[in-house]
Order: structure tokens, then sequence, then C-alpha cells
């Protein structure tokens, strides 16, 4: 717990000025507490609850849970496994607004500002099967963590991008969906954070104001007709908040849509102007700070271009790769795939998600697309471990269930001893079910193929 002097004494003074001096003080207090505990578990890799004691729902998500205190999640193998995704519960909402922002058929979502993924992955909750994700970050560090999350929560029609805004807007009129969770001076973080707290002053709050309305102004070109913004910020004042989302409507014409959830569960609404917002507030809700506002493009009218439609990919590739590889590479994976090969490895694309990444502008850093199913090495095709985190692992390996002391040693790539008659080859490590990666029996020894970079370093004996 922190002392309320820790705050910064101009934010104690404009929240009393922007949303009121009660409201402020239940704020400023709950902010000197202690930060919940909550997590989100997988849609599309159902787990048995409960996985920790005393787990209470989230009022306003269906998959979200509260701790009552916060475990070492690394100790959990279930988290390496993508089974559940730790994440403040405020974020949750995503998943709630877009649900119900789409129907049953499949849609294409950017989320413009991903990592580290929780709320990439909280919007993937909520589409339909089918659905393509263009998850991006201009950080490359905070890119490499998107990346690994994303592989790990193991939808297979996912793009991870890494590059400005700006390049993307290239894609005009091209989602259905454009998620902005924008980069902010971070008030409603600040009894997590202290640099939240240090860094805190008007100057960053203008400076961050005028970033946002940069990257919304790309998101929008970037949506189709007819398609929903859905804009974000963790901070409180109205400056990054309600301002910008006037801005938006007036801007670009664009319709705010009403949640209907503001008054329920302690969500509260807007503090300035009209436009439906929701105000998550500790001291209201249990979580951190978070404001979100809805936005729907007009509809097409007559003769305009609706959707943007890139060429379809085969098996494309400079080198020259045994067909016995693509037909194996096939086998290992459940659905309506493409192959691309690139630089030895080979990737499983849905055609949307081929016609996506056919649409991508040149320069854009793609960091992954699809499914990597392997690598070609000599005469060998090595299973990737994107394939054994996806969902659509056709399951074409033995399989070897481990403990829980046998599964952390894997996840810290130490050297697993297989029981006797343990089948040769490759085999799916699993944990109470879930994939964990590969590794390879050689008979007298096995080799661990789980990712150097994604090792648990520090287990706890």
């Amino acid at each position: 717990m922190i002392e309320d002097n820790f705050l910064p004494e101009g934010f104690s003074a404009l929240m009393k000025a922007e949303i009121g001096e009660n409201r402020a003080e239940i704020l400023l207090s709950a902010l000197c507490g202690e930060p919940e505990t909550a997590l989100r578990v997988n849609k599309r890799k159902p787990i048995e609850m409960p996985l920790y004691p005393d787990m209470s729902q989230v009022p306003w998500c269906e998959s979200g849970y509260y701790l009552s205190e916060r475990p070492s999640f690394t100790q959990n193998p279930l988290l390496h496994a993508g089974a559940f995704y730790v994440q403040d519960a405020s974020s949750m909402i995503y998943e709630t607004i877009v649900r119900g922002l789409v129907s049953d058929s499949p849609v294409e979502v950017c989320d413009l500002c991903a990592a580290p993924g929780g709320k990439t992955t909280a919007i993937l909750n909520a589409l339909p099967d089918g659905s393509v994700m263009l998850a991006n970050e201009f950080s490359s560090s905070r890119a490499n963590i998107l990346k690994e999350n994303l592989c790990k929560y193991g939808y297979p029609n996912v793009i991870v991008t890494n590059t400005d805004t700006s390049r993307l807007a290239e894609l005009k009129k091209r989602f259905d969906i454009i998620a902005i969770d924008a980069p902010c001076s971070g008030e409603g973080m600040m009894r997590k954070e202290e640099a939240a707290r240090s860094q805190w002053s008007e100057g960053l709050i203008k400076q961050c104001a005028a970033l946002q309305r940069e990257i919304i102004a790309n998101g929008v070109e970037m949506l189709q007709p007819g398609g929903y913004l859905i804009y974000s910020t963790c901070t409180f004042n109205t400056s990054e908040d309600e301002d910008n989302a006037a801005w938006i409507a007036e801007t670009f014409e664009l319709e705010p849509v009403n949640t209907n959830l503001a008054g329920h569960y302690g969500i509260q609404g807007e503090t300035k102007g009209s436009i439906p917002c929701l105000r998550f507030m500790p001291g209201f809700t249990r979580g951190e700070g978070l404001f979100v506002a809805v936005f729907r493009k007009p509809c097409v009218v007559l003769g305009e271009s609706v959707r943007l439609k890139g060429k379809k990919k085969g098996n494309k590739g400079s080198e020259k790769i045994d067909k016995r590889h693509i037909d194996t590479a096939r086998s290992w994976v459940d659905g309506d795939f493409e192959t691309i090969i690139h630089n030895g490895h080979i990737l499983a694309l849905s055609p949307a998600t081929a016609s996506l990444l056919e649409s991508i502008p040149k320069g854009v850093r793609v960091m992954s697309a699809g499914v990597e199913v392997g690598e070609i090495k000599g005469k060998d095709l090595i299973p990737a471990h994107e394939l054994a985190m996806s969902t659509a692992l056709a399951n074409p390996f033995p399989k070897i269930e481990l403990s829980l002391d046998a599964a952390l040693r894997y996840l810290s790539r130490d050297t697993i001893m297989l029981p006797e008659g343990t089948p040769k080859g490759y085999l799916t490590v699993t944990y109470q079910g879930f994939a964990l990666g590969f590794l390879k029996n050689l008979g007298n020894r096995s080799n661990n193929l789980y990712p150097s970079e994604y090792r648990i370093r520090n287990l706890k004996s």
C-alpha cells in the first residue's frame, strides 16, 4: 500500500476538478490500496474450474475471475499452455464489448497497439471461428512479448506486425473492427506501477493526447464502412478520454455506440460531453483504471468499395522443397489451410489470413503469420512450437503426459526422463491434457524442443 502523498499533487487536483470532489476522494483513496489479481480463461482451450482457491466471477466478463491472492503464475504449466491469461479485470470488458458487436460470421480485426496481448486475446475470445486478427505493436521488444503470448493462446488466424500505425493505414477500409488501446499517461496504473506516478505531468498528458489522435486517424482509415472503432486508455483525465472521444465523432463523423454497460457493476459513464463512455475506476470497480468509447463508421454509400481482398497464396517460396515435407506438414494441421514456404519454414494460413498477409504494405515487419508448422533442416521436417500451441494441431504425434514437477522441468528446458516403451520420434508434451510443446525421443535420451526464449528461468525447487 502507498501513502496518498505519493500521488502527484497536480494529479489529485486535476481529478477533483474533472470528476468532482466526492468521486475523486474515493478514487484517490483506492489508488493508495492494493491492486486486484484476476485471470481470464481461453475459450478455445476449455479448462476445468476452479484453477485456484477462492476464485470469483468478474461481473462484466463471463471468462474472467478474481483471485483472493496472487499466486506464482509462472509455476503453473497451464499458463504456458495458453489455457488462461493473467489480466486486469477492467480490460476484460473488451471481450464483452466485441461479443456484442459481432454475429456468427467471421470478421477481420486489427489491434493497433496490441502488446502485451491482453486485450488482443480478450477480443479473440469473442470472435467467431474463422475470423482473422492483425495484432500490431510499435515497440520491437514489446512486439516479441506480444508474439509469445499470441503463440501460447493458439488461435491460428493471427498475423503479428511490428510497425508504425501510419504504415498500416495503407490498408484502407479493410477491417470490421479496429481496436486502439492507445499509449497514455497511465494514471490508471498508479497503484501498480511507481513509474506511472513518477512520470506524471500535464505536459505528458498533452503529448499523449496528440499521439493518440495520430493513431486514431490511422485507424479510421483502415476501418471499413459499417465497422467499429474501440478506443481506450488506462488513464482518467478528460483530455485523453472524453475530449478525444468527442474529437473522433466530430472529425471523422463516426457514430457513438452505447454499450449500455455504464451504471452496471460500478462502471461509471462519461464525466464530460455526451459521447457514451465507460470509466473503470478503483474504488468503484474491482480493477485498475480504464476508459473505453466505441464508434461505428457510417455504412457504405452506393458504389463505394467495402472490402479489399488480396491474392491467394499457394505453395510458394524461393526454396525447392521436397513435396513429402509439404504433405507431412499438411497432415499436422486440422482445417482449411494453404501452405507457404519462407526461409525453410512451412506456414499454414487460412485463405482469409493469406489474403490479409498478401495485402500488408511493403516495409512492414511481419513477425508471424498463421501457424508455423515446421522448419526444414536437411532431410528432416522439425515441428514448430507454434504448432504445438495451436488449436489447429491435428495431434499426429504420440503424447507424453507429465506430472507437475516434470512439466516445470520441461518448461525450464531440462532433460526429461521418459518411461520405458515410449515411442521414438517427436512427441507432444502435455500437462493435464494441454500441449506444452514438443520433444524428440532418441531412445537413449530425449531432446527438449521447448523454445529457449520462452523457458522458465527461476524455477522454484
